[in-house]
């Protein structure tokens, strides 16, 4: 190799270094900072502590280093300080070109899980925030929730629960798109039971969800799994169309045209909207308010073969002895 040839070799592992050096120092991480992107009530952590807790590395490079990682970390120190189950990581944000941006907001509780004598309060991802001995719900104070089979082998606070009946981890944002908020469905419900029943024609195993409101309404959702959000929509309706309408003089429900409306008792016990073309006048009877307070709403979908693709348009409601 002849001497023109190291030198520029030389020359270009110089000038190679160099712009690597750079690189690691202009992109190298220098600082972390946190931004609340919510109140914090319950929140007692200082920035310094989740910080730390995220076991960033400061000199690595922003490009290369792994958010995740310390998501993970942050999330992981609950068990070690339980203030840290309150923290949910919403992203870590990129300021370059060598600063991190960890954006936190409050775990907000929803959710008091009774089990045995206990009780758990969890978030809308059931986090576990806390344990209580002793639970009382109330409008301002999270939502009862009895029958949840948890299947995590042992539980402690900080921990994400592992259910049979996933459809409890979806009610928060199913709510949500009913334009429903957080304060608003703690304000509504007082209660939730899980249930399983067995479907007379498949026999099938599938979940149902009670719903006790404060005002002492009672829903059913049968097999959430399947249209969750629609159900609710239609259960919504359903409690603004038949508790707006007026009453005659013996509590009969009427429509716009001063008309009573009727219900039929199918066969299984339940009461549906009377269908004057198909329907048997032997089993018509007045929709009243007390066959309302007697009943709970059901909102179900018709059962359907595997061969036939399912849509909102199988979903009904009916009323249901207590």
């Amino acid at each position: 190799m002849s001497k023109k040839w190291i030198i520029t070799i030389s020359i270009a592992i110089v000038v190679l270094a160099s712009v690597l050096i750079s690189f690691w120092t202009l992109f190298g991480l220098s600082s972390v900072s946190i931004n609340f992107k919510s109140t914090t009530k319950n929140l007692t952590v200082t920035e310094e502590e989740i910080v730390e807790a995220g076991e960033f590395r400061l000199g690595a490079s922003v490009l290369f280093e792994g958010k995740k990682k310390s998501i993970d970390k942050i999330n992981e120190k609950a068990k070690k300080n339980e203030n840290f189950a309150y923290i949910r990581v919403i992203n870590i944000e990129t300021i370059f070109p060598n600063k991190f941006v960890v954006h936190i907001a409050e775990r907000e509780e929803l959710f008091a899980i009774k089990i045995n004598s206990q009780y758990l309060v969890c978030d809308r991802d059931l986090r576990v925030l806390k344990v209580l001995d002793s639970f009382e719900s109330e409008t301002e104070n999270p939502i009862l929730v009895e029958g949840l089979t948890i299947t995590s082998s042992e539980v402690q606070i900080g921990d994400f629960l592992s259910v049979e009946e996933e459809c409890l981890k979806k009610f928060y944002s199913v709510m949500l798109q009913n334009n429903r908020s957080l304060a608003q469905q703690i304000g509504k419900f007082k209660k939730i039971s899980l249930s399983k029943y067995q479907d007379e024609i498949t026999s099938k195993e599938y979940i149902s969800m009670k719903l006790v409101t404060f005002e002492g309404k009672e829903y059913q959702i049968n097999n959430p799994d399947f249209a969750f959000a629609s159900k609710v929509q239609k259960m919504f309706a359903v409690e603004s169309t038949i508790y707006s309408h007026d009453l005659d003089g013996f509590g009969n429900l009427i429509d716009k045209n001063g008309q009573i409306i009727y219900v039929e008792e199918t066969e299984s016990g339940e009461y549906v909207l009377f269908n004057e073309e198909i329907g048997e006048p032997t089993k018509k009877v007045p929709l009243s308010k007390n066959l309302i307070s007697d009943c709970i709403i059901k909102i179900d979908n018709f059962t359907l073969t595997e061969h036939i693709n399912r849509s909102e348009n199988d979903i009904y409601y009916s009323f249901v002895k207590k």
